[in-house]
């Protein structure tokens, strides 16, 4: 019962995680999804926005007297796009494969990062931080007032776009989401995930309007088809960078609120940022489906959601099973064998997680096709994740082997 508490616990944090993560999930979704260019550059983009708000933190006068973090988000923005601009024009003017031309800037980005202030990770001030200088007395009525905003902006753009009944109903979802953060936020004062998941849905809301604009309309066919863009006499070259320098803003955007949120700017704090981006969006795309109710931005940022409870649910995972072991009546030379094996070495996360994504992407898919077959899905299950099962077993016969002859 207390590991569960503690769990429960946790969640919230771990939602807060996934909300950040979510923004820089939009900006790895407009670079492999709608533009089909494979950018690398993610990785070094992430932690430049953490860097680039760490160095307007350090100065003592902000940006030209402006303190405000609002300020050193922008900065974060725009530095974010200026790297997308120099992938794309490696890519478009120097010829250079787009996979190649990411990396080289992913690489370059990791030297400058190290170098913006001098040391490879910096504490954030928290007077310049914008999750420390909000408290729930002075901005929980006013965030309220931006959500109402916010819905109403929602309503008058899906009215345009969606179905009088789709609209109502996609609005009816997010007020009922909003209603329910309000109350969540009211009990417990939580105003740091609210200002996240504010920022997430003005994010999105302005993802959305760009890609149902008929730039990302042109967008969406320079990904499907680029020679068709060039027979209609579109820039193909300038609308991938413009492109790129979106998805790149976006995903420094992401990096600096994460900076915030840990009060930490980390050099490693990209790394393997572009796995969790790509597995966000294959797991919100398998589960769910796009509808007119909710869209592709709406499903990547669930798949967020979703990939950052399965992990806190792996990390949480501890506690319960020494509690199954225990009440199943395993001795304590068996519990502590297979403590060693699945948590000494993080094995029995990395299968947990793998075989739950497993899982939930074979029923969806067979849903999907109308043809649910149980043999089906525990066999795609087993081929999703056979290659990490073979480790597994493959590392606990070394375990058990060394164990042996010690």
């Amino acid at each position: 019962m207390n590991e569960l508490l503690v769990f429960l616990q946790s969640l919230p944090e771990a939602f807060k995680t996934g909300f950040i993560y979510s923004i820089m999930v939009m900006g790895v979704y407009l670079t492999y999804k709608i533009l089909d260019f494979p950018d690398m550059s993610v990785d070094g983009t992430f932690p430049l926005g953490g860097f680039v708000f760490a160095a307007f933190a350090l100065s003592k006068n902000g940006f030209f007297g402006i303190t405000s973090p609002i300020m050193g988000l922008i900065l974060a923005v725009v530095c974010g796009m200026i790297a997308g601009y120099i992938t794309g024009a490696l890519h478009v003017y120097l010829k250079i494969n787009g996979l190649l031309s990411g990396i080289l800037v992913m690489t370059g980005l990791y030297s400058i990062n190290s170098r913006i202030v001098g040391m490879p990770n910096v504490f954030i001030s928290p007077e310049r931080s914008i999750y420390e200088i909000i408290s729930y007395e002075k901005n929980f009525i006013p965030f309220i007032i931006m959500f109402v905003i916010l819905l109403i902006l929602k309503g008058l753009y899906d009215y345009k776009i969606k179905e009088n009944k789709y609209m109502i109903r996609s609005l009816i979802v997010y007020i009922a989401f909003v209603i329910g953060l309000i109350i969540y936020v009211a009990n417990t004062k939580d105003v740091k995930l609210m200002l996240t998941i504010l920022i997430a849905f003005v994010i999105k809301m302005i993802v959305d309007y760009i890609l149902t604009s008929k730039f990302g309309f042109a967008l969406r066919a320079l990904g499907n088809n680029e020679q068709l863009v060039v027979s209609l006499g579109v820039n193909e070259k300038r609308l991938k960078i413009f492109g790129l320098m979106l998805a790149n803003g976006v995903v420094a955007l992401a990096g600096a609120l994460f900076a915030q949120n840990i009060k930490v700017a980390d050099l490693q704090s990209g790394v393997g940022t572009i796995v969790i981006g790509l597995a966000a969006i294959i797991l919100g795309l398998g589960v769910l489906k796009k509808s007119r109710i909710i869209n592709e931005i709406s499903i990547v940022t669930i798949g967020s959601l979703m990939y950052y409870f399965i992990i806190n649910l792996a990390l949480m995972s501890n506690g319960w099973t020494r509690s199954l072991y225990e009440g199943l009546h395993f001795s304590d030379n068996i519990i502590k064998i297979l403590e060693i094996i699945f948590f000494k070495y993080e094995i029995f996360y990395m299968y947990l997680i793998l075989f739950i994504i497993g899982v939930i992407l074979n029923i969806s898919l067979a849903i999907r096709e109308k043809n649910i077959d149980i043999k089906e899905i525990i066999l795609g299950t087993i081929i999703f994740s056979a290659v990490p099962l073979i480790i597994t077993f493959g590392i606990l016969y070394l375990i058990l082997l060394n164990f042996i002859y010690e």
